[in-house]
């Protein structure tokens, strides 16, 4: 659960850089995820996952800089996808079960994943043939959010 609130209020503060509105709906999003694993319902914390994704998206839409965008975007993933780890894990193994070491290390491989994907994205998205803006990075998130989400089902 702890993972999963740093990792939202990481994805806020990245969408802070496109704007107030965009950092609240990802702390709202981010609450509703961490509400969703304390009461150990998947429902609530993919709800709460899709809504501080969206913050980050209006911070996109806001004129983000690409970098906030992308590290934002990771963010509010780990948070999903570590707080969907956590409800599953607490389901098969009960709640009283210790589960810290494998969910800290289903973290770290998901945000290294991450992490290196970002960079190799913003890389990209710097020295490529053209600038593209913002809005098609946006776009391409987007996309790769749905397939993450996809493969996780």
């Amino acid at each position: 659960m702890v993972v999963s609130g740093v990792a939202g209020a990481t994805a806020a503060a990245m969408a802070l850089t496109g704007g107030g509105t965009g950092a609240v709906v990802a702390a709202l999003g981010t609450l509703a995820l961490l509400a969703g694993v304390h009461r150990a319902n998947h429902r609530a914390v993919d709800a709460g996952g899709l809504v501080a994704f969206l913050g980050v998206a209006v911070a996109a839409l806001s004129d983000a800089p690409a970098a906030a965008v992308l590290f934002g975007t990771v963010a509010a993933v780990v948070a999903w996808d570590t707080g969907t780890n956590a409800v599953s894990l607490g389901r098969q193994l009960g709640a009283q079960a210790d589960t810290v070491r494998a969910e800290n290390l289903h973290a770290m491989v998901g945000a290294v994943v991450g992490l290196l994907t970002a960079v190799f994205g913003l890389v990209l998205f710097e020295v490529g043939p053209t600038r593209q803006p913002v809005t098609t990075l946006f776009v391409l998130l987007i996309a790769a959010t749905l397939l993450v989400v996809a493969l996780n089902r």
